[in-house]
């Protein structure tokens, strides 16, 4: 994943921003947030606020997705990443880790194919058409969680020109959502990595 680095020489305003931002560890969410499932497995309830789906739960929902992107990737890269939400008109979060004594930023847009039962005529081809642009290239990251049930073949997907440094897709290869996959970068030789939900 591209970055933005801060070593202590050159700081744009943006990045002395995401340094006074506070971070969070995607594993610790996503344990708890795993816990609190368990729980209310058994409770009766709407099953719009089961999912997440209703506009208030929107922003737990997209605070999850986006520690299981960067969780993933994290542990694709082999390092200790953490991600705090932080919305701009091409973000929805940035991501940090760091090597050595540099501390990496990278800006990501969280997006997603929803599940069938929301929209069952709409496609990870569609979507990636509607988020093409000839607009110059930026340093933002594009994630999409892939919502869907069913084996997914993405090695012959074609992605086309977009205005982000990297696009990777993210989805649940477990019914119970204990098993990941990433794949990407799509904009370049893209390939798979495969992880377990932390705790599973």
């Amino acid at each position: 994943m591209p970055s933005l680095r801060f070593d202590g020489n050159k700081v744009t305003d943006e990045i002395n921003l995401w340094r006074s931002l506070t971070y969070h560890d995607p594993v610790t969410i996503l344990k708890r947030l795993g816990a609190l499932e368990v729980q209310l497995a058994g409770v009766e309830m709407d099953e719009r606020v089961r999912r997440l789906r209703t506009p208030g739960l929107k922003t737990y929902r997209e605070a999850r997705d986006a520690a299981l992107f960067v969780y993933g990737m994290g542990l694709a890269k082999g390092v200790a990443m953490a991600y705090t939400p932080f919305e701009r008109s091409d973000y929805d979060f940035v991501a940090t880790w760091t090597e050595g004594t540099t501390q990496h930023f990278c800006p990501v847009q969280l997006k997603e194919l929803v599940p069938a039962d929301l929209n069952p005529g709409a496609s990870i081809e569609e979507l990636l058409d509607k988020l093409s642009s000839p607009r110059p290239k930026s340093s933002t990251v594009l994630a999409i969680k892939l919502n869907r049930r069913g084996k997914l073949e993405l090695q012959n997907l074609k992605f086309p020109s977009m205005p982000y440094a990297q696009a990777w897709l993210f989805y649940a290869t477990s019914p119970d959502g204990n098993r990941w996959s990433l794949f990407g970068n799509g904009l370049d030789n893209p390939g798979y990595f495969s992880y377990s939900y932390p705790g599973s």
